[in-house]
């Protein structure tokens, strides 16, 4: 049999421990051997994706905050990406704020002053 190369795929931690506890308990030889058994059984017709579309885009940032957010990814050990989704996530309630107050203002309309007959 061809020896296989290491395959790299990225698991949240707490899923990681999760497969590391049937290993623990000899429920299982390894963490590749739990993985491998699953694919040869998981029917993919069944598999529902999902996370939102994405698409990658270009911006423009000065040289100091683009060390700054590899240097900060890398310790924290998350994506570049991950790190300006969370920072713009939380700006943007601060640009939407006045448009939603425009939007319930203009939703509104002056009270009728109601005319009496006779």
């Amino acid at each position: 049999m061809k020896t296989n190369r290491p395959f790299p795929l990225v698991l949240e931690v707490d899923f990681l421990d999760r497969l590391h506890e049937p290993v623990r308990e000899g429920k299982a030889a390894s963490v590749s051997a739990i993985i491998r058994t699953a694919l040869a059984h998981y029917d993919f017709e069944k598999v529902i994706v999902l996370h939102a579309p994405q698409l990658q885009i270009s911006v423009r940032l000065p040289l100091e905050i683009r060390k700054n957010l590899k240097k900060l990814a890398r310790t924290k050990h998350t994506s570049i990406s991950h790190l300006v989704r969370a920072a713009v996530e939380a700006y943007l309630p601060k640009l939407e704020a006045p448009v939603l107050a425009k939007r319930q203002t203009a939703r509104r309309k002056p009270a009728r002053k109601l005319r009496r007959k006779g």
